[in-house]
């Protein structure tokens, strides 16, 4: 996808100035400008990809809409940008399936006509799932998706999608009514989904006729997050398929921000309490065992007053990211400050303590010249432990140990 690039097609120099300016916000990718059909077909035809064009309706040598019809019949992804409205106007562009169709009144409007331009090009990179029985607004729902460049995958029965969800998660679920899903299970289905995923993780939307109201307001009762009536205008339904995939994806951003470290992009230490807990309990209750391991850059004060905060913090990068790096099969935390934590199952304790060891070589002989200050870092461990905060309390006593025994070096509390 990063050869595709965007297309303006508008003849008023300001207004495409506009609009490239409001677009490169959102966007790296290139940007062409054409202020007429004519300049637009020697563009398209010169071989670019235009992965979605914004486009006046009525260019010089285009009054009558003409472009819409050269860009449909080029397959690509229009959003027509107009001055006036006219509705047997509004109906003959999705006809012609242009992804939208805005009126040019407003700074807000123009606004919203670059985000859905974005919006579109990002929508091949998102998945919805749609569960069909065949209704008759299947193929249109279907249509309506693809013209809006999701990749949708079609199902037919609840297990069949049930068990792909073990193995992926789309951006959105598609009912396409509640009569045909009834005979599918769908409730079911439904429960089964929201015992695993909140209505934030993984939108669900369904099409319903005005006779099945009760059975999608019973749908929503179950997780569904919301329905449209089956008498949806093009508008409506990319409406709520955006709205519901928009907030699913801040939600997400949101629980990406309150879970991470700032610095290092590691969990945080609330969240590997929360996380760690319930790895903690898993691994017992199996029988497992565990390790739990503290580590702390050596003399870190000395290298924030000698050598500044910024070189602190790229220190702290440095030993973040070799931690990751070692311990990628593990829950791995920045604890705060200079510290950091790892929690995982172990089946032999020479394989780990050989990984703190790899650790501990690399930052030594590693750190100096990844940030132009030379330091090590103490490490302590334990398997034991009847609580995580327990196990957390001895590894930071080994830790402890490593410190008071002359420091860059592994402690282990049995």
């Amino acid at each position: 996808m990063t050869n595709e690039c965007f297309l303006i097609i508008e003849d008023q120099p300001s207004m495409a100035s506009l609009l490239k300016t409001e677009l490169q916000k959102l966007t790296p990718l290139t940007i062409h400008t054409c202020h007429s059909l004519a300049e637009a077909k020697d563009l398209i035809e010169s071989g670019i990809e235009v992965a979605v064009c914004l486009s006046d309706l009525q260019l010089p040598d285009s009054y009558n809409g003409e472009v819409i019809e050269y860009l449909k019949h080029h397959h690509i992804t229009t959003v027509v940008l107009t001055a006036s409205y006219k509705e047997e106007t509004r109906e003959e562009m999705f006809r012609l399936k242009v992804a939208d169709y805005v009126i040019k009144d407003s700074l807000s409007s123009i606004r919203y006509a670059v985000q859905i331009t974005d919006r579109l090009y990002k929508n091949a990179q998102r998945m919805v799932w749609m569960l069909s029985c065949g209704s008759r607004y299947s193929s249109k729902l279907l249509g309506m998706l693809r013209n809006h460049r999701f990749q949708v995958r079609l199902y037919e029965s609840c297990s069949e999608m049930d068990a792909d969800l073990k193995e992926a998660l789309p951006s959105l679920i598609l009912l396409d009514s509640a009569q045909n899903v009834i005979n599918n299970n769908t409730f079911d289905f439904t429960k089964n989904i929201r015992n695993r995923y909140s209505q934030s993780q993984l939108p669900i939307i369904s099409c319903e006729d005005s006779e099945n109201i009760s059975s999608a307001i019973k749908l929503m009762k179950y997780g569904v997050n919301d329905f449209f009536n089956t008498n949806f205008t093009p508008e409506e339904f990319y409406v709520r398929v955006n709205q519901n995939i928009e907030q699913a994806e801040t939600f997400k951003e949101i629980e990406h921000i309150s879970q991470t470290d700032g610095l290092t992009g590691l969990y945080n230490r609330r969240f590997f309490f929360h996380k760690g807990g319930q790895q903690f309990t898993d691994i017992k209750a199996q029988g497992q065992y565990f390790f739990t391991l503290m580590g702390d850059i050596d003399h870190f004060k000395n290298v924030n007053d000698t050598y500044g905060h910024q070189k602190g913090d790229e220190a702290i990068i440095f030993t973040a990211n070799c931690i990751q790096d070692t311990f990628s099969d593990y829950l791995v935390a920045r604890f705060g400050g200079e510290e950091f934590c790892v929690l995982g199952q172990v089946e032999d304790t020479s394989e780990i303590e050989a990984l703190c060891e790899t650790l501990r070589q690399t930052i030594e002989t590693e750190s100096e010249n990844q940030t132009g200050v030379r330091f090590t870092i103490s490490q302590g461990i334990t398997y034991s432990g009847d609580t995580l905060d327990d196990a957390i309390s001895q590894a930071d006593k080994a830790l402890y140990q490593s410190k008071e025994s002359g420091r860059n070096k592994l402690s282990v509390a049995f």
